[in-house]
């Protein structure tokens, strides 16, 4: 019975008998207040893009005939054989494609004036490491609207992304951005005009089909871009007289509309020979300023074309950088000078400097003169002055094609430009 008891009894009579814990160390720490450490700030780690353009992507007879491979279709490979590292090397790269594409009606394909080129030359673009084309220039109606559209097939199939050709007004209303390791790339390319094929096309072509300069609002085209995400706007313009070396009146003009749309890179085609290029720097109607790289013509790239300086041309080099305080600025600039020649009948375009000195295997005298004065005349490097690779040269050397004179070149700071011999050798022009 007493066991039974104890059982029974209250368990509040143990809990008023039991002593009280004392606290423990660890009790007592955490009742101490612990100060929290302030988040540390993240370094700022700018966002690049490295950008190489080039200019016409001719299609000339010689060049069909070269690239024919009778029962097998066209190979054009070996006209962009030497220069695809030159290509290859940068994040993205763009060109003119200045001709129409894949076969129209009973019409062959052709060269001038009426340039028609098999799909085939894509692919030897893509592989050699373009990844965008401009179509706005003045052949791409060379096989009229339907060899407009059968061309943007063919783009397309090949793996390219392209601007300045529509298949609608609706097409042409949507901004054209393609991303690039992150960065968004607003896209503006037009045509200053399409030597009168539009008369004789659907109307379409001059009602939407084609990016027209005169019809452009830039304004209103930048804004729509940046609306849409583009960090940056790049212009793709043909436009200026053919064979000048010297940008015109009207390129002037329409340059400065495009700055003042707040457009980062303007890049030119259409002379066919170089043309000058720098930095531009204009105050924004919110009274910013706002500075811009500015190429008139990047030349040929590849064709048959042997006039003086038409067989010159250069791959442009650029850095999109990321600003702290917000927007991308161009820097690292510089360009890689080619020459096109007839190697074993076969039209090469290759990377200039390189050999400088000496003539490359098959090249006669007379032409390896006249493709080292293309040089001289294009970076106002002499065979005396020229560097060895990775040297800069000592004092400041006038780069002819670098430079804008009275068009508001910006300061001396910003105003200096690689010479790069290949895709690996660097020649520091400052």
């Amino acid at each position: 019975l007493l066991g039974w008891l104890f059982f029974l009894r209250p368990a509040g009579e143990d809990a008023q008998t039991a002593p009280s814990p004392s606290p423990t160390v660890a009790a007592a720490v955490r009742a101490v207040d612990t100060p929290v450490p302030e988040p540390t700030a993240t370094p700022f780690s700018p966002r690049t893009v490295t950008i190489r353009a080039v200019g016409d992507v001719m299609m000339h007879d010689e060049q069909l005939r070269a690239a024919a491979r009778p029962g097998e279709g066209y190979d054009f490979s070996p006209q962009y054989a030497d220069i695809a590292p030159s290509l290859s090397s940068a994040d993205y790269t763009i060109a003119n494609l200045e001709t129409t594409v894949g076969l129209y009606s009973d019409q062959p394909y052709s060269g001038f004036p009426m340039f028609n080129a098999p799909p085939e030359l894509l692919t030897a673009l893509r592989e050699a490491g373009v990844e965008f084309v401009t179509m706005a220039n003045n052949h791409i109606l060379d096989r009229f609207y339907d060899g407009m559209l059968l061309t943007m097939d063919n783009v397309e199939a090949a793996g390219l992304a392209y601007g300045g050709v529509n298949r609608s007004k609706e097409e042409q209303l949507e901004p054209n951005i393609v991303e690039v390791g992150g960065v968004k790339l607003g896209m503006l390319c037009y045509t200053d005009y399409t030597n009168g094929l539009e008369k004789r096309s659907d109307p379409q072509a001059r009602e939407s089909g084609v990016n027209y300069i005169e019809d452009a609002d830039f304004a209103a085209e930048v804004q729509k871009l940046r609306e849409a995400g583009a960090d940056a706007v790049i212009a793709y313009m043909h436009w200026g007289r053919e064979y000048r070396r010297e940008a015109n009146d009207e390129q002037r003009a329409v340059t400065d509309r495009l700055l003042a749309a707040g457009v980062d890179v303007i890049l030119g085609s259409h002379p066919h020979v170089v043309q000058p290029a720098g930095m531009r720097e204009v105050t924004l109607a919110d009274g910013t300023k706002h500075e811009a790289l500015v190429a008139y013509s990047l030349g040929n790239f590849n064709s048959a074309m042997t006039d003086e300086y038409t067989d010159s041309g250069i791959i442009l080099e650029f850095t999109l950088v990321e600003q702290e305080a917000g927007g991308f600025a161009v820097e690292n600039i510089g360009f890689v000078p080619t020459y096109c020649w007839e190697k074993d009948g076969v039209f090469t375009t290759i990377p200039a400097l390189p050999c400088y000195d000496e003539a490359p295997e098959g090249m006669s005298d007379a032409q390896h003169q006249r493709r080292r004065k293309s040089v001289d005349d294009v970076t106002g490097l002499s065979l005396e002055e020229k560097p060895a690779p990775g040297v800069a040269p000592e004092g400041t050397i006038e780069c002819k094609f670098w430079g804008l004179g009275g068009d508001g070149t910006v300061g001396a700071n910003k105003n200096s430009i690689k010479i790069i011999g290949d895709h690996t050798d660097k020649y520091i022009q400052a």
